[in-house]
């Protein structure tokens, strides 16, 4: 009997210095949120290019006013100095977002020769330099160059300086058109922006621009 009870208590204590020795079992992990990733960068934005495949600029977004002429695309165009400026894309001709005539490209040559314009934009698009397309031809989809021209970064909307006179103007039909004499002085009105030659849109690129989807 007594022996009997001695190998009882011998098991007992045994199984407990397993028990003691034994590691115990691991703890549930817990799930691991990650952050949000961030939004796609520029790497990831559709490009416009030229008929020899030369890059035009990152398309902004589509402009979806108007059915008649479906598709077209705001392009972000880098200058030369890494500043970029927008322009309104179609597959055969490139638009600034001010569109000329009506007093809006303003020269003080008679014949709009020079690199300085003033150019009265109404409404700038929210981007470090403003743009204005001067296309030469009656139709834009024919016309034979595009001259670009820009501000400085960062323009303010200002008057011409007193005393200012303009002799020429861009008109809507691609055409310099001058002034009669003694030729045009602004008085009032929205003002605009000082804009400078910058290049041939046409002698850079190669019509039609496309998106490749």
């Amino acid at each position: 009997m007594r022996s009997t009870l001695l190998a009882a208590l011998v098991i007992v204590f045994g199984l407990g210095a397993l028990a003691e020795a034994a590691p115990a079992p691991p703890a549930a992990s817990k799930p691991v949120y990650r952050a949000t990733p961030p939004p796609s960068g520029p790497c990831c934005v559709r490009k416009v290019w030229d008929a020899r495949g030369h890059e035009l600029g990152d398309l902004i977004d589509y402009d979806e006013r108007f059915q008649s002429q479906q598709l077209s695309g705001y392009v972000a165009y880098r200058l030369a100095s890494g500043d970029a400026t927008p322009l309104l894309v179609y597959p055969e001709y490139i638009q600034g977002m001010q569109a000329t005539g009506g007093g809006t490209a303003l020269f003080t040559t008679p014949d709009c020769s020079g690199n300085d314009m003033f150019g009265v934009i109404q409404s700038p698009p929210l981007a470090k330099r403003y743009a204005m397309v001067l296309q030469v031809g009656v139709y834009a989809y024919n016309a034979t160059h595009a001259w670009l021209f820009v501000t400085d970064p960062l323009p303010t909307r200002a008057t011409p300086a007193p005393g200012t006179v303009f002799h020429s103007q861009w008109n809507e039909s691609g055409a310099c058109s001058p002034y009669p004499a003694p030729g045009y002085t602004m008085a009032g009105g929205f003002g605009g922006y000082r804009m400078h030659r910058v290049e041939d849109l046409y002698a850079k690129f190669t019509r039609p621009f496309y998106v490749n989807y």
